[in-house]
């Protein structure tokens, strides 16, 4: 994972919180299998891999292009329209702040609570 865009942590936790939503239950019945890691993986793989590619593209647009250049440097178009148009400003923040897919805890004890906390 590269640090690019600083989204390591958001994903770890956010592959914490998938594993915990699917794996309570088979380790709760001690009936956990390799199935189980399975739909793990199959759930955070494209969130990681997409968010690796996003960090590959501006690492190799973006970031090494400045690089080694002592011209003045011109934003590339996305830049640009982000800095003219702040609504889509949003699309980014919420891709580093959120991820691809966010997670949300779902245990029965997490359900429980939120059920309580909107009465």
């Amino acid at each position: 994972m590269s640090p690019v865009g600083g989204v390591g942590i958001n994903l770890a936790v956010q592959d914490a919180v998938a594993a915990a939503n699917i794996l309570w239950e088979p380790l709760r019945s001690a009936r956990i299998g390799e199935d189980s890691l399975q739909r793990v993986q199959r759930r955070r793989q494209f969130p990681a891999r997409l968010t690796q590619r996003g960090q590959i593209l501006i690492q190799n647009k973006v970031i090494a292009s400045v690089l080694g250049k002592s011209e003045t440097l011109k934003p590339p178009l996305p830049l640009t329209l982000l800095r003219h148009v702040p609504l889509l400003r949003r699309i980014p923040a919420r891709l580093i702040g959120m991820g691809i897919r966010p997670e949300h805890v779902a245990t029965p004890d997490a359900m429980a609570g939120r059920a309580r906390a909107l009465t």
